[in-house]
Protein backbone atom coordinates (compact mmCIF):
# COMPACT_ATOMS: atom_id res chain seq x y z
CA UNK A 1 0.00 0.00 0.00
CA UNK A 2 6.39 7.42 -6.00
CA UNK A 3 5.68 9.90 -2.36
CA UNK A 4 2.49 11.27 -4.68
CA UNK A 5 0.72 13.70 -2.56
CA UNK A 6 -3.19 13.88 -2.74
CA UNK A 7 -4.13 18.25 -2.71
CA UNK A 8 -6.31 17.27 0.45
CA UNK A 9 -3.17 16.21 2.33
CA UNK A 10 -2.22 20.05 1.66
CA UNK A 11 -5.25 21.39 2.75
CA UNK A 12 -5.35 18.97 5.71
CA UNK A 13 -2.00 20.29 6.49
CA UNK A 14 -3.15 23.62 6.40
CA UNK A 15 -5.85 23.09 8.54
CA UNK A 16 -4.22 20.95 11.10
CA UNK A 17 -1.62 23.73 11.85
CA UNK A 18 -1.46 24.03 15.70
CA UNK A 19 -3.73 26.96 16.96
CA UNK A 20 -2.10 29.27 19.63
CA UNK A 21 -4.43 28.84 22.18
CA UNK A 22 -4.45 25.40 23.80
CA UNK A 23 -8.44 25.67 24.23
CA UNK A 24 -8.37 25.96 20.19
CA UNK A 25 -6.41 23.39 19.94
CA UNK A 26 -8.11 21.08 22.27
CA UNK A 27 -11.21 21.67 20.83
CA UNK A 28 -9.86 20.82 17.31
CA UNK A 29 -8.30 17.59 18.37
CA UNK A 30 -11.68 16.53 19.91
CA UNK A 31 -13.94 17.32 16.75
CA UNK A 32 -11.52 15.39 14.77
CA UNK A 33 -11.82 12.77 17.18
CA UNK A 34 -15.98 12.88 17.12
CA UNK A 35 -15.51 13.12 13.32
CA UNK A 36 -13.60 10.16 12.94
CA UNK A 37 -15.57 7.79 15.01
CA UNK A 38 -19.09 9.55 13.40
CA UNK A 39 -17.70 8.46 10.02
CA UNK A 40 -15.83 4.96 11.08
CA UNK A 41 -19.64 4.21 12.71
CA UNK A 42 -21.94 5.39 9.62
CA UNK A 43 -19.63 5.16 6.54
CA UNK A 44 -20.99 7.72 5.18
CA UNK A 45 -20.90 11.49 5.08
CA UNK A 46 -23.66 12.56 3.94
CA UNK A 47 -25.47 10.57 7.14
CA UNK A 48 -23.86 13.84 9.36
CA UNK A 49 -24.19 17.18 10.36
CA UNK A 50 -21.65 19.86 11.14
CA UNK A 51 -24.20 19.99 14.68
CA UNK A 52 -23.61 16.63 15.23
CA UNK A 53 -19.62 16.73 14.87
CA UNK A 54 -19.61 19.55 17.35
CA UNK A 55 -22.42 18.32 19.55
CA UNK A 56 -20.39 15.40 20.58
CA UNK A 57 -17.08 17.35 20.34
CA UNK A 58 -18.31 19.15 22.85
CA UNK A 59 -17.89 22.46 21.21
CA UNK A 60 -18.95 25.00 18.48
CA UNK A 61 -20.45 26.00 15.21
CA UNK A 62 -18.21 29.21 15.33
CA UNK A 63 -15.43 26.88 16.27
CA UNK A 64 -15.96 24.56 13.43
CA UNK A 65 -15.98 27.64 10.62
CA UNK A 66 -12.87 28.56 12.21
CA UNK A 67 -11.13 25.81 10.67
CA UNK A 68 -12.60 24.21 7.99
CA UNK A 69 -15.11 25.32 4.94
CA UNK A 70 -17.18 22.77 4.94
CA UNK A 71 -17.94 19.07 5.86
CA UNK A 72 -15.79 18.29 2.81
CA UNK A 73 -12.63 20.18 3.92
CA UNK A 74 -13.27 18.72 7.50
CA UNK A 75 -13.34 15.10 5.98
CA UNK A 76 -10.43 15.25 3.98
CA UNK A 77 -8.52 16.49 7.27
CA UNK A 78 -9.89 13.17 8.83
CA UNK A 79 -9.50 11.26 6.06
CA UNK A 80 -5.43 12.60 5.81
CA UNK A 81 -4.97 12.19 9.36
CA UNK A 82 -6.18 8.35 9.43
CA UNK A 83 -4.11 7.72 6.22
CA UNK A 84 -0.62 9.55 8.10
CA UNK A 85 -1.64 7.03 11.03
CA UNK A 86 -1.83 3.97 8.60
CA UNK A 87 1.56 4.74 7.27
CA UNK A 88 3.43 5.52 10.81
CA UNK A 89 2.36 2.06 11.43
CA UNK A 90 3.11 0.50 8.51
CA UNK A 91 6.71 1.97 8.98
CA UNK A 92 7.17 0.86 12.41
CA UNK A 93 5.18 -2.40 11.70
CA UNK A 94 8.19 -3.27 9.37
CA UNK A 95 10.62 -1.82 11.66
CA UNK A 96 9.92 -4.24 14.70
CA UNK A 97 8.20 -7.30 12.99
CA UNK A 98 10.79 -9.91 11.59
CA UNK A 99 8.09 -11.19 9.17
CA UNK A 100 9.27 -8.30 7.18
CA UNK A 101 12.41 -9.12 7.52
CA UNK A 102 12.26 -12.73 6.91
CA UNK A 103 14.02 -14.23 3.69
CA UNK A 104 11.16 -16.75 3.50
CA UNK A 105 8.98 -14.82 0.48
CA UNK A 106 5.55 -16.50 1.82
CA UNK A 107 6.10 -15.38 5.15
CA UNK A 108 6.18 -11.58 3.83
CA UNK A 109 3.41 -12.17 1.74
CA UNK A 110 1.19 -13.63 4.25
CA UNK A 111 2.73 -10.41 6.53
CA UNK A 112 1.63 -8.05 3.59
CA UNK A 113 -2.14 -9.38 3.68
CA UNK A 114 -2.40 -9.00 7.31
CA UNK A 115 -1.46 -5.27 7.03
CA UNK A 116 -3.69 -5.02 4.19
CA UNK A 117 -6.60 -7.09 5.90
CA UNK A 118 -6.02 -4.64 9.31
CA UNK A 119 -6.15 -1.53 7.25
CA UNK A 120 -8.93 -1.97 5.80
CA UNK A 121 -10.73 -3.42 8.94
CA UNK A 122 -9.85 -0.70 11.61
CA UNK A 123 -10.98 1.91 8.72
CA UNK A 124 -14.22 0.32 7.00
CA UNK A 125 -16.31 3.42 7.55
CA UNK A 126 -13.63 5.65 6.26
CA UNK A 127 -12.89 4.18 3.13
CA UNK A 128 -16.79 3.95 2.61
CA UNK A 129 -17.36 7.14 2.85
CA UNK A 130 -14.67 7.83 0.54
CA UNK A 131 -15.83 5.13 -2.04
CA UNK A 132 -19.10 6.99 -1.73
CA UNK A 133 -17.67 10.56 -2.16
CA UNK A 134 -15.64 9.63 -5.51
CA UNK A 135 -18.90 8.19 -6.91
CA UNK A 136 -20.29 11.75 -6.82
CA UNK A 137 -17.30 13.02 -8.55
CA UNK A 138 -15.58 14.24 -5.42
CA UNK A 139 -11.60 13.69 -5.26
CA UNK A 140 -11.82 11.89 -1.78
CA UNK A 141 -10.50 8.37 -3.12
CA UNK A 142 -7.22 9.96 -4.49
CA UNK A 143 -6.02 10.79 -0.84
CA UNK A 144 -6.27 6.91 -0.48
CA UNK A 145 -4.37 5.84 -3.86
CA UNK A 146 -1.89 8.29 -3.02
CA UNK A 147 -0.83 7.12 0.17
CA UNK A 148 -1.42 3.51 -1.16
CA UNK A 149 1.29 4.39 -3.20
CA UNK A 150 3.56 5.54 -0.24
CA UNK A 151 3.14 2.00 1.28
CA UNK A 152 3.60 0.05 -1.95
CA UNK A 153 7.03 1.85 -2.54
CA UNK A 154 7.93 1.04 1.03
CA UNK A 155 6.45 -2.84 0.71
CA UNK A 156 7.12 -3.93 -3.23
CA UNK A 157 10.40 -3.76 -3.28
CA UNK A 158 11.23 -6.46 -0.28
CA UNK A 159 8.60 -8.69 -2.04
CA UNK A 160 10.05 -8.53 -5.45
CA UNK A 161 13.59 -9.17 -3.43
CA UNK A 162 12.01 -12.50 -1.68
CA UNK A 163 10.78 -13.81 -4.64
CA UNK A 164 14.20 -13.12 -6.48
CA UNK A 165 15.83 -15.50 -3.57
CA UNK A 166 13.05 -17.77 -3.97
CA UNK A 167 13.13 -18.59 -7.64
CA UNK A 168 16.70 -18.03 -7.41
CA UNK A 169 16.31 -15.55 -10.64
CA UNK A 170 19.64 -13.50 -11.64
CA UNK A 171 19.88 -10.32 -10.59
CA UNK A 172 19.71 -7.54 -12.51
CA UNK A 173 17.10 -4.86 -14.25
CA UNK A 174 14.86 -7.03 -16.53
CA UNK A 175 14.12 -9.76 -13.16
CA UNK A 176 13.58 -6.77 -11.01
CA UNK A 177 10.91 -5.26 -13.69
CA UNK A 178 9.07 -8.57 -14.16
CA UNK A 179 8.73 -9.45 -10.62
CA UNK A 180 7.47 -5.87 -9.64
CA UNK A 181 4.88 -5.97 -12.28
CA UNK A 182 3.82 -9.59 -11.04
CA UNK A 183 3.99 -8.35 -7.39
CA UNK A 184 1.73 -5.06 -8.04
CA UNK A 185 -0.57 -7.02 -10.42
CA UNK A 186 -1.20 -8.99 -7.83
CA UNK A 187 -1.16 -6.86 -4.85
CA UNK A 188 -4.29 -4.54 -6.83
CA UNK A 189 -6.14 -7.84 -7.19
CA UNK A 190 -5.84 -7.99 -3.53
CA UNK A 191 -6.86 -4.44 -2.87
CA UNK A 192 -9.93 -4.76 -5.63
CA UNK A 193 -11.22 -7.68 -3.38
CA UNK A 194 -10.98 -6.01 -0.39
CA UNK A 195 -12.41 -2.88 -1.39
CA UNK A 196 -15.60 -5.29 -2.97
CA UNK A 197 -15.64 -6.35 0.09
CA UNK A 198 -15.89 -2.57 1.44
CA UNK A 199 -19.06 -2.01 -1.10
CA UNK A 200 -20.84 -5.24 -0.86
CA UNK A 201 -20.81 -6.26 2.95
CA UNK A 202 -21.74 -8.66 3.61
CA UNK A 203 -20.63 -11.22 0.98
CA UNK A 204 -19.40 -14.71 1.34
CA UNK A 205 -16.09 -12.91 2.86
CA UNK A 206 -16.93 -10.20 5.21
CA UNK A 207 -14.16 -8.04 6.60
CA UNK A 208 -14.89 -9.31 9.92
CA UNK A 209 -15.12 -13.05 8.91
CA UNK A 210 -12.13 -15.08 10.35
CA UNK A 211 -11.30 -16.84 6.54
CA UNK A 212 -10.53 -13.36 4.87
CA UNK A 213 -7.10 -13.44 5.81
CA UNK A 214 -6.14 -16.57 5.46
CA UNK A 215 -7.74 -16.82 2.22
CA UNK A 216 -6.51 -14.25 1.04
CA UNK A 217 -3.21 -15.06 1.98
CA UNK A 218 -3.26 -18.67 0.08
CA UNK A 219 -4.47 -16.11 -3.05
CA UNK A 220 -1.38 -14.24 -2.88
CA UNK A 221 0.72 -17.12 -2.03
CA UNK A 222 -1.05 -18.73 -5.57
CA UNK A 223 -0.22 -15.77 -7.71
CA UNK A 224 3.09 -15.94 -6.54
CA UNK A 225 3.78 -19.28 -7.30
CA UNK A 226 4.50 -20.16 -3.74
CA UNK A 227 3.75 -22.88 -1.49
CA UNK A 228 0.25 -22.98 0.00
CA UNK A 229 -0.12 -24.81 3.55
Amino acid sequence: MTTTTAPSRDTAASALAVPRQTRSQQGLARMLQAGREMIEASGNLDELSINDIVERAGTSIGAFYRRFDNKDSFFEVVQAAAMEQGLAYLRDTIERDPAWRSDDAATLADAVVAFYVLSFRRNRGLYHASLLRTSQRNANWDAMKATNHEALALIVPRVVSALARERKLPAGETTTRALDFEVRATLQMILGMLVNSVLNDPGPLTLSSRRLRPWLQAQLRRCLALPVD
